[in-house]
Parts: C-alpha cells; sequence; structure tokens
C-alpha cells in the first residue's frame, strides 16, 4: 500500500480520538446518548478500519489473479467503518450483512466482461449503504453493465481514449469554488449557458439554496458552484485520483446515472470477485492468453481501485 494512504486513517487507530470523533457524528445525525454509543461502536469502527487496510496492503503484493478478492472485501470493512458513523446499530438484521448484489451464474462461451451486468436486489450491504452514507433509495431491480461503471470513473477516461479514440470527458480546472471549462460542452449538450445553470443545480447532489453561475469568456465557461464538490459526493463532476475534476461529454450518460463513485466501485468490485472465484477457466484464460478487449480495462481498473477506494473513504470521514 502506498505510505501516503497508510497514513490516511492513522488518527483512527487512537481509541480517543475515534470515540470523539464518533461522538461528534452521532451528535450531529442526532442519534441518542451519543458518547455511551461511541463507546459501544468504537472498537468495531477501529477494526473495520484496520482490516480493510490489511486486505489493500496484501493486495498491492499479490498477482492479479487475486486481488479482486481482496480489494472488494478490504473496501467492504472500509464501507462498514463508514456506515458506523450513521448507523451505530450496523447490522441490525440479517438481511444487511448480504451484498445485496446479483450477477449472471454461468457465463457463455462469447462471454465479455464489459457487456456483463449486475443487478440490485432490495436488501443488502450495497442498498444499506447508499441509503445511509448517500440517501439513495429504490435501487432494486435496477442493472448496470460494466462499460457503464467504468466510464463514470474518470481515472478510466485516458484508456478509453488510448484503445478506442474515444473522448468520453471535458477536463476543468478548479480554483476554490469556481471551475473552468471547455464552452464545448454546451454544444455536446445542446445547452444554452442559462440552461447549463439549470441543468447542474437539478442534477447535482448537494441540496443546497445558493445558486450555480455559469459565463462563456470566450470560449471557456467559468462556472461559480454554491459549494466545492467533494471527491466522495461529486455527480455531476468526476474526479480522477489526482483530484482533477471532469464533466462527460454524453449529458444522456449523466442523466441516466446517479450512482456515487463508491457505489460504483463497489458493483465493478463485486462482479470482479465473483468471476475471479468461480469462473476460473475465463479469468484463467483472460490473464494468460490476453484473448479479447477486456484485460487492459480490467488491469488498469483495479490499479486505479487499490489507489483510489481508500482515498475516497478517507474524504468521507473527515
Amino acid at each position: 500500500m502506498d505510505p501516503v494512504q497508510n497514513d490516511l486513517f492513522i488518527p483512527f487507530y487512537s481509541a480517543t480520538f475515534s470515540r470523539k470523533f464518533l461522538t461528534e457524528r452521532y451528535e450531529e445525525n442526532q442519534i441518542a446518548q451519543p458518547k455511551t454509543t461511541s463507546y459501544h461502536t468504537c472498537s468495531s469502527f477501529m477494526y473495520h478500519l484496520q482490516h480493510g487496510q490489511l486486505y489493500f496492503k496484501h493486495a498491492s503484493i499479490v498477482p492479479i489473479e487475486l486481488k479482486p478478492i481482496l480489494v472488494f472485501y478490504g473496501y467492504v470493512q472500509l464501507l462498514k467503518a463508514c456506515i458506523l458513523t450513521l448507523d451505530p446499530n450496523y447490522p441490525e438484521s440479517s438481511q444487511v450483512l448480504a451484498h445485496g448484489v446479483t450477477t449472471r451464474k454461468r457465463k457463455k462461451s462469447s462471454y465479455r466482461f464489459l457487456d456483463d451486468e449486475v443487478k440490485i436486489q432490495k436488501n443488502g450491504l450495497f442498498s444499506h449503504f447508499l441509503d445511509k452514507m448517500f440517501h439513495v433509495k429504490h435501487q432494486e431491480g435496477e442493472k448496470y453493465q460494466m462499460l457503464t461503471l467504468l466510464r463514470h470513473i474518470a481515472d478510466m477516461h485516458s484508456l478509453f481514449t488510448r484503445i478506442n479514440k474515444e473522448e468520453l470527458s471535458y477536463q476543468g480546472r478548479m480554483t476554490a469554488n469556481r471551475v473552468y471549462i471547455s464552452a464545448k460542452i454546451l454544444d455536446s449538450y445542446h445547452m444554452t449557458a442559462n440552461r447549463f445553470e439549470q441543468y447542474l443545480e437539478a442534477n447535482t447532489v448537494e441540496v443546497t439554496s445558493k445558486r450555480f453561475q455559469v459565463s462563456d469568456q470566450k470560449g471557456q465557461l467559468e462556472i461559480t458552484l454554491p459549494s466545492s464538490p467533494s471527491i466522495w459526493r461529486s455527480n455531476p463532476w468526476l474526479f480522477n485520483y489526482k483530484g482533477e475534476i471532469f464533466l462527460l461529454k454524453d449529458k444522456e450518460h449523466t442523466n441516466s446515472y446517479k450512482l456515487p463513485e463508491l457505489a460504483t466501485h463497489f458493483l465493478l468490485l463485486y462482479n470482479l470477485s465473483m468471476i475471479c472465484r468461480y469462473e476460473a477457466e475465463w479469468w484463467g484464460d483472460l490473464i494468460h492468453t490476453f484473448d479479447g478487449v477486456d484485460y487492459p480495462y480490467i488491469a488498469h481498473y483495479l490499479t486505479i481501485a487499490e489507489r483510489k477506494i481508500p482515498l475516497l473513504i478517507s474524504s468521507f470521514l473527515t
């Protein structure tokens, strides 16, 4: 694991610090007896973080054959720590212990990872953390294609460009609460600057009474934001690992997709971990024969997930 990432959670490995941190979160969320409750959840919170980091540490040194399992279960542990900051009774029932996602059990001979789908179930960890952390409900029965999920991770866009000659996004430049981005995005979205303002207000996840302001400065839009988007909760903005900001070129991809990036990673890693465990022949052929087009996307994505997920979790906690 990157030494910088290793330091992300260091303060939480003090029971005194973690209890104070949890007490403050419980007070913010009006949870009864916040101080007493933090004493009960503190150890579990710290162990989830510790176990998550251990999975990621070992994921960084194992071959790609095993990496999806370690990254996915490391991520699950970190997610559970996040949930405990909002839901001290987790897990309150066995319903939230399942992953809450399903995929096709048998892969056909023509199987292609990018075309594969996962389906959301009514109960389980996925729906629970979406509800608690993002107030997103009613995902039961929704299906998500792997290609769509990968398109919504900014760090993947350079690979799409190299392989498919496909530019997926416009990169912006961010200073404080302003973003500067090519005015060509207005043509891509078939919008005026005024309509684009309304679009951003309607599609931004952060609820605020302040308004966006968009002005066209000689081919470059200056967008004044009500507040700076956070890397873990940024829709419709996308952030890469370096903290650079992007907007997808195709507004239809944005309009029809409301998942936060942490949910995107969950679905991708769930499917990859299932393939790794239960589709040994396909997984082995992928890695050792380089057949088809899936390998570069999977290998590049796993590198990104390994580096970026601890950063997203840290951003949520702090």
